[in-house]
């Protein structure tokens, strides 16, 4: 079977049952797993798929919402990379707020001497808990373990109550149109809340999550002043740049 013949028949399947698994694909086609995740990412970048742990989805299937686990396991190498890139943007003595997202946790591993970080990500707290040259505000409320965060309204108002100088913060998809996007109702509004209150906001999003949409949008274009992305996203912003109310850095 040719490639292009491979990547309808997958198109098929995820389109009569909604996902794939990537390890039932490679039994059915005789061929590696390595293989099959190569044709999810080349679909996912065309906008056919959406990738997810494990295998991918058919378009109207939506975004599921992951664990931490499970987002600190995708896209590594363009995590570092959106993580140097953001780490350069912070200069000494100012306020920062990281969300519970895995990009902002490998930007907690970057960030330079002389900061406040706030977060109210339990792995970003025991990211930085160590370090001597950094003040650390852990922010409380009700736990939840799947994405290792808290938040509800022990979380809202302890964040109102601090200057934000920047807020470094992540989704499941982002759309030109309508903004950046999570699955999570109480994630969305948090981030709402927190973006609104910040001096200066930035988008981590590594290029598998641009044109994506999940169900609950928080960011509009319009309230971001910058997106952190990596290589692979020239061509979705290709010719847009300059016609966007944000900047973008790859």
């Amino acid at each position: 079977m040719l490639p292009a013949e491979r990547h309808q028949a997958i198109l098929n399947r995820a389109t009569e049952s909604g996902t794939v698994r990537t390890t039932d694909l490679a039994r059915h086609f005789g061929v590696a797993e390595e293989t099959i995740r190569r044709d999810l990412d080349l679909l996912a970048k065309r906008g056919l798929l959406n990738r997810a742990h494990g295998g991918a989805l058919a378009p109207s299937a939506g975004l599921p919402e992951l664990s931490q686990h499970e987002r600190e396991g995708l896209q590594a190498q363009e995590k570092q990379h959106l993580a140097s890139l953001a780490a350069a943007l912070v200069s000494e003595g100012e306020t920062i707020l990281l969300d519970a997202s895995s990009t902002a946790l490998e930007l907690a591993a970057r960030l330079p001497a002389g900061l406040k970080v706030v977060t109210y990500s339990l792995a970003v707290t025991e990211r930085l808990a160590s370090r001597q040259d950094l003040e650390l505000v852990q922010l409380g409320g009700t736990y939840e373990a799947k994405g290792r965060r808290f938040s509800g309204l022990i979380t809202e108002n302890a964040v109102l109550s601090l200057r934000i100088d920047r807020f470094f913060f992540s989704g499941r998809g982002m759309d030109l149109d309508r903004g950046v996007s999570e699955p999570n109702p109480d994630q969305a509004r948090l981030k709402s809340l927190m973006l609104r209150h910040a001096s200066w906001s930035c988008a981590l999003l590594d290029h598998t999550k641009l044109g994506l949409r999940s169900d609950y949008f928080f960011a509009r274009p319009s309230e971001i002043d910058a997106v952190v992305t990596d290589p692979g996203a020239q061509p979705f912003f290709r010719g847009k740049s300059s016609t966007l109310p944000f900047r973008v850095s790859w």
